[in-house]
């Protein structure tokens, strides 16, 4: 068993918080800690994203994998679910009085800020694959 990658076939909700305690888990092993709050929110959400949205909450694979190359960490996360590019989302209006506001649509943007870089990638029978990544210095 590969300790940076955790593979679920069958994801549900419930699976986010072990999905998380895992990316969490292995920061803290490498002492990243100071890493931990902006992964912690972006993988929740993507995670929460894939089973209840693109999965329906019926559950279906899900992996994902944590890496540290030289000056970046990355986390990766692949699903069998449909394509689904993030890009095709539209930025949220956070200039907007918040009762002008739609409910909803942060996730993606939170991901984008907490980030270095977000990276969607779809392959035919590969699925989706959304890459977080975040340099460690400079």
């Amino acid at each position: 068993m590969n300790e940076n990658v955790l593979t679920l076939e069958s994801a549900v909700l419930k699976d986010v918080p072990v999905i998380v305690e895992f990316v969490v888990n292995w920061l803290q092993q490498r002492k990243l800690d100071k890493f931990i709050f902006a992964f912690e929110t972006a993988v929740d959400e993507a995670s929460t994203n894939v089973v209840k949205y693109a999965y329906g909450g019926q559950g279906g694979f899900f992996q994902i994998s944590c890496a540290l190359d030289g000056s970046e960490i990355t986390v990766s996360i692949k699903d069998h679910a449909g394509k689904f590019d993030p890009a095709s989302v539209p930025a949220p209006e956070v200039d907007s009085a918040l009762e002008d506001r739609k409910v909803g649509g942060l996730g993606i943007y939170m991901m984008r800020k907490m980030m270095d870089r977000v990276e969607y990638s779809f392959t035919e029978g590969q699925g989706n694959r959304l890459l977080l990544v975040k340099r460690i210095s400079g």
